[in-house]
């Protein structure tokens, strides 16, 4: 007997979510314990106590004798002292949990200690603060793993050109750089007390502009001897700046409208990390600002001096108090995203419904929250609903809401309004209204690929401005988008011959080609196709060179890759220590071995899951062997459609327990299910399994 298409799918979940969320909730609750234990809030405290050492830094950065390294040496400590703030992997670890709405608690791994019976509290805090340890030396390793991923794919894609590799990386380092959420907020002040200096440069640096073309004449004859000692003095690119600056016969330039506006708009992208070493070098070489290093030591220097000050000021302030986090609103969430899933999953109005009362009933208590201690600050929620898709020409705009504390007067809420909109960039428009009893500052802003990490990294900025929660995306208050896409649904025989209810029977003999790899008809398989908010001649035109894989998995863990992408792992084959993986293969059969994929029994048929994605041909991955028994180079081919088993397995490095999306290059489109009348270890194509 067939079972209804959206009854097979709300199984599955079903499922899975019976194995998800009953721990989800447990591990919450013990996590929101250990993370406001005395022992932990002591220990971030601490982290600030330790700043004291970057004197000397401040001193190399003061004695730069190129505007490229001043700015570099001061970049480089603002990430140096973020990297000690947060060195005790409690702000990172706190990002990423709210990037992925707590379900890192389940997937992160060598979190047992959340999951056992046997331990107290107490004994909870001490594995806890050993895990962090431990995650200090992985973060390094990590990185160090990151940054030679970083030089193998800029090497492997030279043709695209500098502009395109530059903006692709500072991507890819977006992506990576998610932690310090705590500490983010402190560098953020101190970025933007030093952009503040840039003001009164503004008419030196104009009317300097001005003024260079007849000096600049006379060592325009510079020799190509001057122009070496130069880049031994200073090193190459700094030196090839200033060869460049001197050399030039035509110095004096136009000052556009809005010159120094762009011009330090770009230091202070440069600064945030958006910008890279490369580009501010080209920056300063096309502007000549190597000429100006004496207007800006005039204003940069004395701010350094104080800078020590700021720091010890900043400790004894700032960080004198506690960041707790609400249990009541955690757990409230986790029950709120159950809904969500399920909610555009299977489009249900009933659920749609639920959740919309869910949604106001969290918003009316958030704003009721008060600490009952006056050094506590309450870290507020973050619910992620349904963010813009990309894809088209279609503008993607994002709204996100901040429920304000019930206590903060009229007066403190406008201004609450104003900060809140000062802590994001391409702010659209800002307003404040009252929505379920409860205050809410709304903002919307163009849409960042990275937004989410955003709003995790100035929680405690929000926190200190009494915000409760933040909600980003839509959450159905306009209506819910479904997660699927009905209109794509296949299921694949040959000959067309299996048939089922919502699904378009399909079949293609020999491959397809997919950006240079084969893609064969996954015969045996019906897909549930996901919405990528995109038609079908717009799918085809952006991802036609982009390869098809697989991904095996099960309902549990099929939840939090829809939810979050697919997570890399930190332990499997072809990997070393301090590195992590996604693992993917262009077999589905390989990907469906029991492993993998789980074979589930759901009324009289066997079902299995496997994801299927796609993968840019521009990210770097390995193809290795199979490694499973019965489908290694030793053995006959596993599967009929390739040759040998030598290249079963790709592997994308990743950092480990971050996730893998399609800015990143791999974009999971649809759910795969076999659906079978015999458990699948007994068809033809499935003889490997046993051996």
């Amino acid at each position: 007997m067939e079972i209804n298409p959206v009854e097979l799918l709300e199984e599955m979940l079903q499922r899975g979510e019976q194995t998800v969320f009953p721990t989800l909730r447990k591990c919450a609750e013990r996590f929101v314990d250990i993370f406001n234990d005395t022992c932990i809030q002591q220990r971030i405290r601490e982290k600030f106590e330790s700043l004291e050492e970057f004197q000397p830094d401040i001193t190399r950065c003061k004695n730069a004798n190129t505007l490229f390294n001043k700015l570099k040496h001061l970049k480089q400590l603002f990430e140096d002292m973020e990297d000690k703030i947060a060195e005790s992997g409690i702000e990172s670890f706190l990002s990423r949990l709210f990037n992925t709405g707590f379900i890192g608690l389940i997937t992160e791994e060598n979190l047992d200690f959340l999951t056992s019976d046997d331990l107290g509290t107490a004994q909870r805090v001490e594995k806890f603060l050993h895990y962090l340890e431990h995650g200090a030396q992985k973060k390094e390793d990590t990185r160090r793993a990151f940054e030679e991923y970083i030089e193998t794919w800029k090497r492997n894609n030279i043709r695209w050109g500098s502009v395109a590799i530059n903006k692709a990386e500072r991507e890819m380092r977006a992506n990576f750089d998610n932690e310090g959420a705590l500490s983010e907020k402190f560098i953020l002040q101190l970025i933007n007390e030093i952009t503040a200096k840039f003001e009164p440069l503004r008419d030196k640096l104009v009317a300097a502009r001005q003024t260079y073309g007849p000096s600049l004449a006379v060592v325009s004859q510079t020799s190509s001897a001057a122009s070496w000692l130069l880049k031994l003095a200073f090193g190459p690119v700094a030196g090839a700046a200033l060869s460049d600056a001197v050399s030039c016969p035509n110095a004096t330039r136009a000052i556009t409208p809005g010159w120094f506006d762009n011009t330090s708009r770009f230091i202070t992208q440069y600064l945030n990390n958006r910008k890279t070493d490369g580009e501010l070098s080209a920056f300063i070489r096309n502007e000549k600002l190597e000429l100006d290093l004496h207007h800006f030591k005039e204003h940069i220097d004395p701010w350094l001096i104080e800078l020590s000050h700021k720091i010890n000021e900043f400790k004894r302030n700032a960080f004198g108090k506690s960041y707790i986090l609400s249990k009541e609103m955690i757990l409230r969430e986790i029950d709120r995203m159950r809904t969500l899933l399920y909610a555009i999953v299977l489009n249900k109005p009933e659920l749609i419904e639920k959740h919309r009362r869910q949604l106001g009933e969290m918003v009316q208590d958030a704003a009721k929250l008060q600490t009952t201690k006056g050094h506590e600050s309450i870290l507020p929620s973050i619910s992620f609903g349904q963010l813009p898709l990309p894809g088209g020409n279609r503008e993607r705009v994002l709204l996100i809401k901040f429920v304000l504390s019930s206590s903060l007067g009229q007066k403190a809420m406008n201004e609450v309004m104003s900060k809140i909109s000062n802590l994001f960039d391409n702010v659209e428009s800002s307003s404040k209204k009252v929505e379920n009893g409860a205050t809410v500052v709304e903002i919307k802003i163009r849409t960042d690929d990275n937004i989410s990490t955003k709003v995790a990294r100035c929680i405690s900025s929000l926190a200190d401005l009494q915000v409760r929660a933040v909600l980003v995306g839509d959450f159905g208050l306009c209506g819910f988008r479904h997660a699927m896409n009905p209109a794509f649904n296949r299921i694949y025989s040959i000959n067309s011959v299996d048939k089922a209810e919502g699904f378009k029977s399909t079949h293609f003999s020999g491959s397809l080609d997919r950006g240079g790899e084969p893609y064969f008809c996954p015969n045996g398989w019906r897909r549930y196709s996901i919405d990528v908010g995109l038609t079908g001649a717009e799918f085809e035109a952006k991802y036609k060179n982009w390869h098809v894989a697989y991904h095996g998995t099960e309902g549990h863990i099929a939840m939090a890759i829809l939810l979050n992408g697919i997570r890399a792992s930190g332990q499997g084959c072809f990997i070393v220590a301090g590195q992590g993986a996604v693992y993917l293969s262009p077999s589905i059969e390989y990907s469906s071995h029991p492993r993998y994929a789980g074979v589930w029994q759901i009324k009289d048929k066997y079902v299995q899951m496997v994801l299927q994605v796609r993968v840019d041909r521009n990210l770097v991955f390995e193809k290795r062997q199979g490694t499973l028994s019965g489908a290694q180079p030793k053995d006959s081919p596993m599967d009929s459609n390739f040759r040998s088993n030598n290249e079963l397995e790709w592997v994308i490095k990743w950092p480990p327990g971050t996730s893998i999306s399609s800015t990143d290059g791999v974009l999971v489109y649809g759910i795969m299910l076999r659906v079978t009348d015999q458990h699948p270890k007994t068809l033809p194509q499935n003889a490997w399994w046993s051996k």
